[in-house]
């Protein structure tokens, strides 16, 4: 499923809170002029790099308290804004009857037989139909209040763009026939089948089509029950024989009557009948019907009515509220048609495709070459229509009505989509990742963002905001540590904008952890650790602060072509162009509208420049994509990949199929002075070009592996380095970089100091790093030195020596409205579930543990810091009364040199769990006895507890 700003280079997206503010169109443009308060937006993030939430609805009627409590929430953790989805509360308990476990450098899927019974209990209010005046008038009250409040607030039109009850005839669309054999030499007066077979989705091969129609040929049926009213597209007659030419193809829409009976003095010789027609997909959701994608016209109609309807109903300070509206992503399935393809086609590719409707089905016409140059178009049509129809409409739509459109355009549901093209098509393009859950278990089905980032590197945006943490499975089961290597992959592949899934609607203002939607992560002012929030709520706003500056560093732009699919939807395995460097992706669009040649390299207008074009392993190009090649090529740059085969599309004029084949031979001759390199691969040509990697490392252990990213601005290179997993890590990182102080800039707690290890050599910078279990760091290079000068130190992180172990009694208090004692005297740290007392094992929530320890006076003044030892999951520390903030990453250190003196101090740890422990405690016990209020049932009573509290030992360490 499932954004963010500022003004001019150090925002994005602030724009005036007036009613109809016009949107800049350069709202979310890249920017390569330094930000002067760099050190301090990245201690105390500004508001275009703070984390936003989607906030999902669950369509019934909410207690407006609970709406604003949840909104005042929000801006006192910091949140920047809210994405309203009306989403209701999903269902798929299949999903919570096994759990992922981390084995090695894998999550695995364990079934788990306690977990069987999982069940999902209905909601206690009735549902609201969409849109209905009930809904527009909470919509209208959360904009007022969030306005009121200070959170920038966006409505979601829902998947695909539905979001309400419109008529099947705007919902999508299918091309289907059916076909008749006849015998001719005489009047033909026949009713034909009614059409029923569909089409191909996608561009698939020749065989493939032809199987597909072969296979639908023979299980059409004579009739068929007609649920959505058809729109008769063309009958067409052909020769029922091989090698059929267009040209025989005789149209005779005119000579069916209403009832779909043929008349028709039909010419000597057997003939194909075939009958198209189109009609609505049927697709839905709870909303109404998907929106035809490829129709302005049923935007239209969907927008009015839903939006449109309700803004017309706004009293300006509710008006004044609505900041954006959201497009999520594309679920609405496959569609093929709509009224007006045919027309739009023919402007598009200047021929008549009416005619060759036969080969869409599946059948060759001419020869194979120009049939498949048939295909290509129309599935390219589809594509463009989509693109602009939908994602760029809807731009204008809201852009007209003062709003911004954030949309996750890149799909990921479809391989119908350029990705590409329709991130560009929206102010703000979204892409989505997710945690390890049974319903998405490999990486390569998580991290769904790669495509919105290489658009908004290609078109010169500067925000990429994710959907953040989705899951279908895991409930309430997640620590920030748990989360931290998933946002720092997703960090690598693009995200620099937070948008986390989900802030549950609070139904009620009291209940815990309240209702919920079917899907996580839950991230709400319900779940346990909200109060800490805001520790991982500033390392998430401070990476993507890091990540917004300047632009993006890459080596290689890969073109793919026509650029319609699934795309590279996460950074590829193995690296791009090789191992060290990164890239971006180009379509059809950017190539040849964006990209020029520039002292050999490839640039953008925006800035973006690379040293290599790699071309697909594609056996058709484009008669215009291979003419911009030739000139980038004669211009200097530097372009690799194989020779294609000939021409994509239907080439209409024969000329240029001869001068393809010149162009052709000419760039891909060896012997040129400028050619396409297709005799080595990148990889290769950068060895011979004699370029480095950008950032290479030595020293991983078996058990690790590192990631990065590298943006660059106005002359300071940022790169973000993160270990994924738990196995601590000594590495020597080598930057291509010279001439520059290594800086390292820690995102979880602010703090930047010198690297004092380093050494440089050969126009590229050592420093060595050490990675705490899935840990990450921002080296950045910014301020001049002499390119021969070198650090003074061997390591840049300190050694922990342990002076005391701070053992013996605690005080514990428990919060007694969750079950647990007001104040319990303990000798020594345990588990929370290995106490005998039944509410003290199932507690969930916060408790504070006290006690006084000892400083030596020769340790008073030197670094000392707090190790916690085993703890779950978060604390904060106060040590004589000074917050010295959450520990939430592993080891669970905290510096406390600032607080502590010589002689007796006073330590306060006040720890959070998670919430199964209460309400496995909680399912047994009759209803008046729980302290719980869900509609989420996941655990039994057999449910193992998982371990809780302040485990230690808690050792005082010293920093040397």
């Amino acid at each position: 499923m499932r954004k963010k700003q500022f003004f001019i280079a150090t925002s994005v997206l602030l724009i005036a809170g007036a009613a109809f503010a016009q949107v800049p169109k350069n709202i979310n443009a890249t920017s390569n002029i330094a930000d002067p308060d760099m050190q301090a937006n990245f201690k105390t993030p500004p508001h275009s790099a703070r984390p936003w939430v989607f906030w999902m609805w669950l369509r019934v009627d909410a207690d407006e308290k609970a709406i604003t409590a949840d909104l005042e929430e929000m801006h006192k953790k910091g949140i920047e804004g809210a994405i309203l989805y009306e989403s209701g509360t999903g269902y798929e308990p299949s999903s919570m009857v096994a759990n992922m476990v981390l084995e090695g450098k894998k999550y695995v899927v364990k079934q788990r037989e306690d977990l069987k019974g999982a069940f999902q209990s209905p909601l206690p209010r009735p549902i609201l139909k969409p849109w209905n005046s009930r809904v527009r008038e909470l919509f209208r009250y959360a904009a007022k209040e969030a306005n009121r409040i200070g959170i920038k607030f966006v409505l979601s039109v829902g998947l695909a763009g539905t979001s309400g009850p419109i008529d099947p005839e705007y919902g999508q669309q299918e091309l289907i026939w059916s076909e008749k054999d006849i015998a001719g030499g005489l009047v033909i007066d026949e009713q034909l089948p009614e059409p029923s077979q569909n089409v191909l989705a996608t561009h698939a091969s020749l065989s493939a089509a032809a199987a597909d129609y072969k296979k639908k040929l023979a299980r059409m049926p004579l009739t068929v029950k007609n649920e959505f009213k058809r729109h008769e597209i063309a009958v067409l007659a052909m020769p029922d024989e091989p090698n059929v030419n267009v040209s025989q193809v005789i149209d005779l829409s005119n000579k069916i009557d209403a009832e779909g009976k043929l008349k028709w003095n039909a010419p000597v010789g057997k003939w194909k009948i075939m009958r198209f027609a189109y009609r609505p997909t049927g697709h839905r959701d709870v909303w109404g019907y998907f929106t035809d994608g490829m129709s302005s016209e049923a935007l239209d109609t969907t927008w009015n009515t839903t939006v449109g309807k309700m803004l017309k109903e706004m009293k300006p300070d509710e008006r004044k509220g609505l900041y954006g509206v959201e497009d999520d992503s594309w679920e609405g399935g496959e569609t093929t048609w709509t009224k007006l393809f045919a027309q739009k086609f023919a402007a598009q590719h200047q021929y008549n495709l009416i005619k060759w409707l036969p080969a869409i089905a599946g059948i060759t016409l001419n020869d194979t070459t120009e049939t498949d140059g048939v295909r290509r178009d129309y599935y390219r049509t589809i594509a463009d229509l989509i693109a602009t129809n939908h994602y760029g409409h809807l731009r204008e739509l809201a852009n007209k009505n003062g709003l911004i459109c954030y949309s996750e355009a890149a799909g990921p549901n479809t391989a119908q989509l350029d990705n590409l093209k329709n991130s560009n098509a929206v102010n703000m393009a979204m892409g989505e990742f997710w945690v390890p859950s049974v319903h998405r278990p490999t990486p390569e089905r998580r991290f769904l963002l790669r495509n919105t980032a290489t658009a908004n590197h290609v078109y010169g945006k500067r925000v990429t905001a994710c959907e953040a943490f989705t899951s279908v499975g895991p409930h309430w089961e997640e620590s920030f540590f748990d989360l931290k290597n998933v946002a720092d992959q997703a960090f690598c592949d693009g995200l620099n904008l937070n948008v986390f899934h989900n802030f549950s609607q609070s139904l009620v203002v009291d209940a815990k952890p309240n209702y919920v939607y079917f899907a996580g992560t839950h991230y709400s002012r319900n779940v346990t650790w909200w109060d800490e929030t805001p520790a991982f709520n500033a390392y998430m706003g401070r990476c993507s602060y890091m990540l917004q500056q300047g632009l993006f560093v890459a080596d290689a732009l890969y073109y793919i072509g026509d650029g319609i699919g699934h795309g590279e939807q996460m950074k590829s395995t193995p690296a791009l162009p090789a191992q060290g460097y990164d890239h971006d992706n180009c379509n059809l669009d950017v190539l040849l509208h964006r990209v020029s040649v520039k002292n050999g390299r490839l640039v953008l207008p925006d800035g973006m420049s690379y040293k290599m074009l790699v071309l697909p392993n594609q056996p058709k190009i484009t008669y215009a994509a291979l003419q911009k090649i030739a000139g980038l090529v004669n211009g200097g740059a530097i372009v690799v990949g194989p020779e294609p085969a000939g021409l994509a599309g239907l080439v209409l004029n024969a000329g240029d199929n001869e001068k393809a084949k010149k162009i052709i031979a000419d760039l891909w001759s060896p012997t040129a002075r400028y050619h396409v390199i297709s005799s080595k691969n990148p990889a290769q040509v950068l060895k011979d070009i004699k370029l480095p990697p950008d950032f290479e490392y030595a020293g991983l252990s078996d058990s690790g592996d590192i990631d990065w990213i590298h943006r660059r601005v106005a002359g300071t290179d940022i790169y973000f380095v993160a270990s994924r997993w738990d196995a601590k890590e000594k590495l020597n990182c080598t930057f291509r970089v010279s001439g520059k102080q290594p800086e390292l800039w820690d995102a979880v707690t602010g703090e930047i100091r010198l690297a004092k290890a380093f050494t440089q050599s050969n126009g590229r910078t050592t420093v060595p790093l050490e990675f705490d279990p899935r840990g990450s760091v921002f080296v950045v290079f910014r301020k001049p030195i002499a390119p021969t000068a070198k650090g003074t130190a061997k390591t840049n992180y300190p050694t922990y020596i342990t002076k005391s172990a701070i053992n013996g009694s605690w005080v514990l208090r428990f919060d007694p409205k969750w079950g647990g004692p007001a104040k319990l005297a303990i000798d020594s740290l345990k588990d929370w579930t290995k106490f005998d007392d039944y509410n003290i094992r199932h507690y969930s929530g916060t408790a504070v543990y006290r006690k006084t320890f000892e400083v030596a006076k020769a340790n008073a003044g030197k670094k000392l810091v707090l190790d916690l030892g085993e703890v779950h999951e978060e604390a904060v520390v106060k040590v004589n009364g000074v917050n010295l903030g959450v520990v939430w990453t592993k080891p669970a250190r905290v510096d406390i040199s600032k607080a502590v003196h010589a002689g007796q101090n006073k330590l306060e740890v006040t720890v959070v769990n998670l919430w199964p422990n209460r309400l496995i405690g909680d399912e047994p016990l009759p209803q008046e006895k729980r302290f719980t209020r869900t509609n989420i049932h996941k655990f039994s009573k057999d449910t193992p507890l998982l371990p809780s509290g302040l485990i230690g030992p808690v050792t005082l360490k010293e920093a040397e």
